[in-house]
């Protein structure tokens, strides 16, 4: 009686239909060949279209529904990237009215474009904030900033994934 309650159980928990942020959809139907071109900067914000445009490259390419192509004549659809903003703002002070942590958020807009007919097949956007300690010396600064940036730019590539899968 206890192996068929156990075997009920586990059945019952396989067929659950519970499946991983990202990993429940598949692009449309026939998309397997993606091409990723650089994305567009919008911002003042020098170099950011690199470093995203390569996030987003390296994280899809984890993903094992896409195979990305470098040229966008052997793709089924195009993923099209703007950064639309990128703002750095005080975020506490110390005691004495000096900044003491910063908070960067980037938005990103972006689109999927079936190559074969130009039609849209899924537009959306993503943005994404993280802290850093502020701090006296400019290099030091500079490198948190950076570490921030880094952070952000995966997470946006994440859920960039993320958005895309689970819309089909």
């Amino acid at each position: 009686m206890r192996v068929i309650g156990l075997f009920i159980f586990l059945l019952f928990l396989s067929g659950c239909g519970y499946q991983f942020p990202g990993q429940a959809g598949a692009l449309p139907t026939g998309v397997e060949k993606l091409y990723i071109p650089l994305f567009i900067n919008k911002t003042t914000e020098p170099q950011l279209e690199y470093q995203m445009t390569s996030r987003v490259s390296e994280v899809f390419s984890r993903n094992s529904k896409i195979s990305q192509v470098e040229m966008p004549e052997y793709a089924e659809a195009s993923l099209l990237g703007t950064i639309r903003s990128y703002k750095t703002r005080a975020l506490s002070y110390d005691s004495s009215d000096a900044i003491g942590e910063y908070r960067s958020t980037m938005i990103v807009d972006a689109q999927l474009w079936q190559a074969a007919t130009e039609h849209l097949l899924w537009e959306g956007s993503v943005n994404w904030s993280a802290e850093y300690s502020a701090a006296d010396d400019k290099s030091a600064q500079e490198s948190f900033e950076k570490q921030a940036l880094e952070e952000i730019t995966l997470r946006l590539a994440e859920e960039l994934l993320y958005q895309l899968l689970d819309d089909f």
